[in-house]
């Protein structure tokens, strides 16, 4: 296994990509300024290269203002101004100094947004620290910016790409590391250990594995994050999974189900039609695509088997990206939102048994090119047989 590598941070010129973007937006939405308060880590992040930071950016051109908590600078950004962990006071006196006291001012993060904060139905922002800011501000108009900021996020540049194919390798040596371990007798939380040892040693940042380990004739029950503590492993488990790691702030996940002993027969054909609606549904991520349409044929696809496929997938970037498609959301706020060159999600659509006992989930990253979907991973398609 090779040492540990650092982050070494994005360009100068992939951090104008991203001012530009964000402005050009912002402009078309008639905002004098997109405001990201304090709470919203994402979209600070994007922006400032500071994981936790506010930034003040003006949409006619002129440089940000950004306030962090020790008033340190980063290459990005030579200087900033300092809030100390008091953060109201410092927010509002940057909008003041923008000019933007009777300025049409959007904020980025006040609820959840159609390709980010999908998971947020109430905002990310700190309420008393933005409530202040408001108050200083009495003759400024707030409204939500999220998706100003969101769909500079939705479209991957190269430098993120790579980034995204950097953290899908780890990824999958740490689902490498769980083959390795997952065998009878073995604690499930000393597997955890070794998944999650292999990519922080590869220098990922710190993600949470996430998985269930059940009885393969049982459904799962309980979502670890954690260690699972007193757990064994036992022979015919199915271990369940999203393996997660982070390069360049930007998180990958594989989902690569395990069975500890052979694989059942009656699993095949939900496997074989699993691969099958996955390999179809890249085909069909064409930019210029509707999700209606990609939501559409996933669901239907199973039918002309006898058997039901349903959509899973979201999208990849600084956290909680969209759109969320799941098999509890009909996509309806999407329908109409075209697929584009450069998106990055996790596909994972999920196909059942005739009888809806047996559901098979597999899959990973995926970026969108001119000919479809095309998986950022090596690992061939199936349940991993161990033990």
């Amino acid at each position: 296994m090779p040492p540990t590598e650092a982050w070494n941070g994005y360009s100068p010129a992939e951090r104008d990509r991203r001012w530009d973007a964000v402005r050009n937006n912002a402009q078309a939405s008639g905002l004098d300024c997109v405001f990201v308060p304090i709470g919203n880590a994402a979209d600070a992040r994007y922006l400032t290269e500071f994981r936790v930071a506010s930034i003040v950016l003006p949409s006619d051109g002129r440089p940000p203002i950004v306030v962090t908590d020790r008033g340190a600078g980063n290459h990005w950004l030579s200087e900033t101004r300092q809030a100390n962990r008091q953060w109201a006071e410092p927010m509002a006196q940057a909008l003041l100094d923008a000019g933007m006291e009777r300025a049409r001012i959007g904020v980025a993060g006040l609820q959840a947004g159609a390709v980010t904060h999908v998971r947020a139905p109430h905002g990310v922002v700190n309420h008393s620290a933005y409530a202040h800011v408001m108050r200083r501000l009495p003759n400024a108009t707030f409204t939500d910016a999220t998706d100003v900021v969101g769909m500079a996020r939705y479209v991957k540049s190269a430098e993120e790409v790579g980034c995204l194919r950097k953290a899908t390798a780890i990824a999958e040596e740490g689902v490498a590391a769980m083959v390795e371990s997952a065998r009878p007798g073995e604690d499930a939380a000393a597997m955890y250990a070794s998944v999650m040892d292999r990519m922080l040693r590869l220098g990922s940042e710190y993600y949470p594995l996430a998985l269930y380990v059940d009885p393969i004739d049982q459904p799962p029950t309980e979502r670890y994050t954690n260690p699972p503590l007193d757990r064994p492993l036992r022979a015919n488990d199915l271990i369940t999974n999203e393996v997660s790691a982070v390069w360049g702030g930007l998180v990958a996940q594989e989902d690569q189900p395990i069975v500890l002993g052979p694989v059942p027969d009656k699993w095949r054909p939900v496997i074989e039609l699993q691969r099958e609606v996955f390999q179809a549904g890249l085909e069909r991520m064409r930019p210029g695509t509707p999700f209606g349409e990609l939501i559409d044929f996933t669901n239907d696809y199973g039918d002309a088997r006898g058997m039901k496929t349903s959509i899973l997938m979201h999208g990849r970037g600084l956290g909680d990206d969209g759109p969320l498609l799941t098999p509890r959301t009909s996509g309806g706020e999407v329908r109409d939102l075209a697929i584009q060159d450069g998106n990055v999600w996790v596909w994972k659509p999920t196909a059942h048994s005739t009888d809806g006992r047996l559901s098979f989930t597999w899959g990973g990253d995926v970026v969108v090119g001119e000919q479809g979907g095309v998986p950022l991973f090596q690992r061939p398609h199936g349940m991993v047989s161990t033990g």
